[in-house]
C-alpha cells in the first residue's frame, strides 16, 4: 500500500454551485467553486458564522438550503450519499476514536466494513507508516486513552491516510497541535493529491490554502 500520495484514476473535480448551510449571515454569497486534485479550500471567519455547518453541508450531514455540489460530474443529493461518503474523509474537530488502541482505531473503518474490497486491509507497517506521515510516534498498541488531544487528531489524520479516499474535509485540524506539528501536517497535506476542504482560524494554515472562502460578516 503506498501512503506517500494518493493519485485518483482520474483527476477529481468538486463543483460547488451557490451553496447555502443557512446558518451564514444572510447577506453572504453564496460558496460557488471548483476543485481539482491537490487544491485545498478553507473556510475563514468568527465563531458563530456558519463554517461547520458548512462543511457538514459539504459532508452529506445536513442538507443544504441553497446550492448543490457535484463530484466527478455526478450530482451529490440523497441518492448519491452511499457514493459520496466512500469518497470522503470527515475529520471533525473532536476526532472520533471509536476503538481502544491504535492499531484498532486506525483499522476501524475495515472492521466496519467501511471500505470497498478494492482497498485492502493496512498492514501493521503500512499502519506505522500512517503514524509517521502524521508525525505521530507512537506504539500500535497504546490505548488512545491516554493520547493528548493533539496525538488524536493526528491518529484521525493518519487513519486518514490509510483509507486513500480522494476529498479530505477537515474541521479545525490544527487546533490541538503545537507549530511543528501543525507545519508537518501542512506538509503532509501538501504533499497528498487529494481535494482538502477545511475550517481553520489558524493564519499559518489558512495561508497554505489555494482558495480561501471568506465567512466572517456584521452580524444582525
Amino acid at each position: 500500500m503506498n501512503l506517500s500520495s494518493n493519485p485518483p484514476a482520474a483527476p477529481a473535480c468538486l463543483c460547488v454551485f451557490e451553496l447555502r448551510s443557512g446558518f451564514e449571515h444572510p447577506q453572504l454569497t453564496p460558496l460557488t467553486v471548483s476543485l481539482s486534485s491537490g487544491e485545498h479550500l478553507a473556510f475563514e471567519g468568527a465563531s458563530g458564522c456558519g463554517k461547520s455547518s458548512l462543511l457538514h453541508v459539504m459532508a452529506g450531514l445536513k442538507p443544504p438550503q441553497h446550492g448543490h455540489v457535484t463530484y466527478q460530474q455526478q450530482s451529490i443529493d440523497i441518492a448519491a450519499l452511499s457514493f459520496w461518503r466512500q469518497q470522503i474523509c470527515y475529520l471533525p474537530q473532536q476526532p472520533v476514536m471509536g476503538a481502544e488502541t491504535v492499531l484498532e482505531v486506525l483499522l476501524l473503518p475495515w472492521h466496519l466494513k467501511a471500505m470497498p474490497s478494492s482497498v485492502t486491509t493496512p498492514s501493521k507497517q503500512d499502519c506505522q507508516q500512517a503514524l509517521i506521515l502524521a508525525g505521530l510516534n507512537t506504539p500500535l498498541d497504546k490505548h488512545v486513552a491516554v493520547l493528548s488531544g493533539g496525538e488524536k487528531q493526528r491518529l484521525a489524520i493518519a487513519r486518514a491516510v490509510l483509507m486513500q479516499r480522494p476529498v479530505w474535509l477537515m474541521d479545525e485540524p490544527t487546533s490541538a497541535l503545537d507549530p511543528a506539528a501543525r507545519n508537518h501536517i501542512i506538509e503532509l497535506i501538501d504533499g497528498l493529491n487529494i481535494i482538502c476542504i477545511s475550517v481553520s482560524h489558524d493564519p499559518r494554515w489558512l495561508a497554505t490554502a489555494d482558495k480561501i472562502y471568506h465567512m466572517d460578516m456584521e452580524q444582525e
